[in-house]
């Protein structure tokens, strides 16, 4: 059942934005350009003045020439990825304020930075401008993630109340709240019905305009559709999210989750199940604790979390190790991948961020 509803779902996306994407699976791993893994450059250690309030999201602009780094205390700054120097900070910050757990850029309008923070507030700002042009609160919520749809017509929110907002990019306007059962009230849990524990990570599909997927503390990966009133349309059963730990990128989804082991998943978005476990690098004794992981280029992801402090970037095909970047002794809060894959960003607890790049 949830392969069909996940399979005519993806054929109404079809037909409505009238592209062809997200072909049949395939019957095995398929090499996206040269089958050897590719090196990983040393990484560059980026020093920035609120370093010690931790970073807690990380996003590249659309064109890759930015990263908006947001920290734990409720500060915004941008780096410049070819230069590795600081830019304009975009909020202070202050000791009161909640940490900055999700950036994200319009995909459309390259101007445009979302942010959202653990207070519930999501902030919109028009760059170069240090100012918000627009902030909404979500009141009683801690928001954990957020995404800007393939079109940017759309994005939404996820975090510890359990509800799904999706809210119009022209407007700012909530246009569809999809709620999570409510078991005080006798709600019933399904594989189809919402979360039943908080959410850590949100992701649309880059190709396919309407579908999303969202994870979090009860181990499940739920896909949805935003035309959709209630319901999801799939599930992946399993991966216990702590963080921006899902990335998808065709028929296949990457998911980094909190456990000791077998910790980097990939999976199969149309049979909805496990296609294969990643080794991630580091010892037994440590365990594995990823917060956050995404694909990169040339067959290669990239993921890192509190078991190694560090970040490990791995070629699929092969289970190969492409780099490693390790953090002194600090968890890795997040990774970032830029646009093409080639540049990838890691941060965590004392900032500690770093570039290194695929060659």
């Amino acid at each position: 059942m949830a392969q069909r509803r996940l399979a005519e779902a993806l054929q109404v996306s079809r037909d409505l934005v009238l592209v062809e994407c997200c072909a049949e699976a395939p019957a095995a791993w398929v090499e996206e350009g040269p089958g050897s893994p590719p090196g990983l450059t040393a990484p560059l250690r980026v020093p920035l003045r609120k370093d010690r309030h931790g970073i807690y999201s990380l996003c590249f602009a659309p064109a890759g020439g930015q990263l908006a780094a947001g920290f734990g205390n409720g500060s915004v700054q941008l780096v410049d990825t070819a230069t590795g120097l600081p830019g304009p900070s975009l909020f202070p910050g202050h000791h009161l304020r909640h940490a900055v757990t999700a950036v994200h850029f319009h995909r459309l309008k390259p101007s445009l930075l979302l942010a959202a923070g653990a207070d519930g507030t999501i902030s919109v700002y028009s760059l170069p401008s240090p100012h918000p042009v627009a902030s909404l609160t979500e009141k009683a919520n801690e928001i954990n993630a957020l995404d800007v749809c393939r079109d940017g017509s759309a994005f939404a929110t996820a975090g510890k109340d359990r509800h799904i907002r999706l809210y119009d990019s022209h407007t700012n306007q909530l246009f569809r709240l999809l709620e999570a059962p409510d078991f005080m009230a006798g709600d019933e849990f399904t594989p189809h019905s919402g979360h039943s524990r908080r959410i850590f990570a949100l992701c649309f599909h880059p190709t396919e305009l309407h579908l999303f997927l969202t994870g979090g503390w009860d181990n499940s990966v739920k896909v949805w559709d935003k035309r959709v009133n209630k319901g999801a349309q799939a599930m992946l059963n399993g991966p216990h999210i702590c963080g921006p730990g899902i990335d998808v990128k065709g028929n296949r989804v990457l998911t980094g989750s909190w456990v000791p082991r077998n910790a980097l998943q990939l999976w199969d978005l149309r049979q909805t199940r496990l296609w294969q476990d990643l080794p991630f690098p580091g010892s037994p004794t440590q365990g594995e604790f990823l917060y956050s992981a995404q694909f990169c280029a040339g067959n290669v992801v990239i993921a890192g979390g509190s078991g190694t402090c560090g970040a490990g970037l791995l070629h699929v095909g092969t289970g190969q190790v492409v780099g490693e970047i390790h953090l002194p002794n600090k968890p890795v809060h997040v990774v970032a991948s830029a646009p093409g894959g080639q540049l990838v960003a890691v941060a965590g607890a004392g900032g500690n961020l770093h570039f290194a790049e695929l060659n």
